[in-house]
């Protein structure tokens, strides 16, 4: 039997996607059931990579797994994703070995193919944003998609066709219709948000260029939202806008700079190095509000930025079902309680931002609102109650469509894999 393959690689979670034509199932799409945290079977796996002290590597959920059970030992690294379009890191040392970029995201491709319990082969179709996080230009975009194929080939996939997300979630919504419809594809992942216009339904074939009337992307997503709560809440208790004694006794601000990487994933995970841990001793060893400045300390010493996260994207969850929520983490001895009317006016200029690039789609197709039958919300963000009210208000609630939120663009990928690579046999 022939398995089509189709990587949702994402800034934090990731989805394999497989189609088959033969055999057993025959015209299935489905989601690979990845290895989990707890022994069972995931549909998604956390972006991440840990690195044991005696050189192993674990991607995904085992990578979580052998994390915790280190307890702080090891290193762990997020969101490499975000990272690809930028000319200035190229390379990080991690336990006496340099990784190139390219190098970390062939390591956490190949515990996906590990995982995934079947023969992937060498052939994959992999999801795109419409542009990379952090692309300021077309070189940059240019550059994350050149070392995007060189990772992937490193882990086995040499024949690889790049699909943008937004039209492979496209082909997820299209798969129930019996009618065309113009539909607006909104994609919100964690480090960028996709959109969209796009003829769908019987008689328009996958892949049509003509179908697809225009598209538009900016670097706000689910990662942007939990930093805005890190530094409403989380950056103060941590001892942000507070002083510390120098050396020579003199009051110093404690550097602003900390704080900005404390609220992404991505350049947390490497604060850990000897100039950041003197710096971080000197604050401890003279704050003046030390309570808060340890958790800063700690964070870093003892690599709990995963935790920290998770419990920053836990209150955001239950923001989208509860006017309030607590953000606790015990590990950092934290509990702040966060409220979803002052979440959404952190996130305003965001939604902005949005607005802006949704409007610009519309008008590059020379459509309106009501020109469009249907919208559908996908990525994790899209669950965000004022990102869903925009879009309403908009739209009309009534052509407002979700669902699979994390896994639709996964399945979208695999079935255009099988259209693409069906086509040219084996």
């Amino acid at each position: 039997m022939t398995t089509f393959v189709g990587i949702d690689f994402g800034t934090t979670n990731t989805a394999l996607g497989l189609a088959s034509d033969d055999g057993p199932g025959a015209g299935e799409v489905r989601l690979a059931a990845l290895p989990g945290p707890d022994g069972g079977r995931v549909s998604t796996w956390r972006t991440v990579l840990y690195f044991d002290p005696d050189g192993s590597v674990a991607a995904g959920a085992p990578a979580i797994r052998r994390y915790v059970d280190a307890e702080g030992e090891g290193r762990l690294i997020q969101s490499i994703k975000s990272h690809l379009a930028s000319a200035s890191f190229t390379r990080t040392m991690i336990h006496g070995r340099n990784w190139t970029l390219e190098l970390l995201v062939a390591a956490f491709l190949r515990g996906l193919r590990d995982g995934a319990g079947v023969p992937l082969g060498d052939r994959a179709v992999i999801g795109r944003p419409v542009r990379y996080w952090g692309a300021g230009d077309d070189s940059d975009d240019a550059r994350a998609v050149a070392r995007m194929r060189a990772a992937l080939a490193a882990a086995g996939f040499t024949d690889v066709v790049f699909e943008f997300e937004p039209i492979a979630a496209a082909l997820r919504y299209a798969a129930g219709l019996d009618h065309q419809e113009l539909l607006l594809v909104a994609d919100f992942g964690g480090g960028t948000s996709d959109f969209s216009l796009v003829r769908v339904g019987p008689g328009v074939a996958p892949g049509d260029a003509s179908a697809i009337l225009a598209t538009g992307g900016l670097a706000v997503g689910g990662d942007t939202f939990d930093a805005r709560i890190i530094d409403a809440r989380v950056a103060p208790a941590f001892g942000r806008d507070t002083s510390y004694r120098d050396a020579f006794g003199a009051v110093t601000a404690v550097p602003a700079w900390l704080f900005a990487r404390l609220r992404r994933w991505h350049h947390l995970s490497f604060l850990k190095d000897a100039d950041t841990l003197r710096l971080l001793d000197r604050l401890e060893q003279g704050a003046l509000a030390p309570e808060r400045v340890a958790r800063l300390v700690r964070v870093v010493k003892e690599d709990l930025g995963l935790p920290l996260h998770q419990a920053v994207e836990r209150s955001k969850q239950r923001l989208s079902v509860e006017p309030s929520a607590d953000l606790r983490c015990d590990e950092l001895d934290l509990a702040l309680a966060v409220r979803r009317s002052d979440f959404q006016g952190w996130i305003n200029e965001e939604l902005e931002a949005i607005d802006a690039v949704v409007t610009g789609v519309l008008a590059r197709a020379g459509v309106g609102p009501g020109d469009v039958d249907s919208v559908f919300a996908t990525g994790g963000s899209s669950l965000v109650p004022s990102v869903r009210q925009r879009l309403a208000r908009r739209f009309g609630q009534d052509k407002l469509a979700g669902g699979e939120e994390l896994t639709s663009v996964a399945w979208g990928l695999a079935a255009r894999a099988r259209q693409i690579f069906g086509s040219r046999g084996p």
